[in-house]
């Protein structure tokens, strides 16, 4: 299972996920989400909340200009965090590091800090999502 991991201070966000991407796939799959034009997520929309679906969402969107072939098909097969450990926002970050490391890319840098007074990480470039 591949992981993602933001760790700044004594606990962080972990998520550990199992995502396949399919060229060929059929549109008729239960909970399959057209995110874009010819641009699909098949997850059982009970595995997160509607604020995390929000994230992956916007994750997916962020890389729909590198997306090489269409259509495709985005599909979660795991997807496990302890809540202790875990922030929506992550999905966002967790769904560009598979993507950039699938595709052999570089992984853009992430924009995080965390704020000791609020006891959250603070991602600035998601302040509109």
């Amino acid at each position: 299972m591949n992981s993602f991991t933001i760790l700044k201070t004594s606990w962080g966000i972990a998520i550990f996920y199992e995502i396949k991407e399919h060229l060929n796939f059929t549109k008729d799959l239960i909970d399959l989400h057209e995110i874009g034009p010819q641009v699909f997520l098949n997850m059982n929309n009970k595995m997160i909340d509607d604020v995390s679906f929000k994230y992956l969402k916007a994750g997916i969107e962020s890389i729909l200009p590198d997306i090489k072939a269409l259509p495709i098909n985005f599909t979660v097969e795991k997807l496990e965090y302890n809540i202790c450990d875990y922030q929506p926002e992550g999905m966002y970050y967790m769904f560009r590091k598979w993507f950039f490391e699938n595709h052999n890319m570089e992984i853009p840098p992430i924009n995080v800090y965390y704020d000791k007074e609020l006891n959250k990480y603070i991602f600035p470039d998601l302040a509109g999502i």
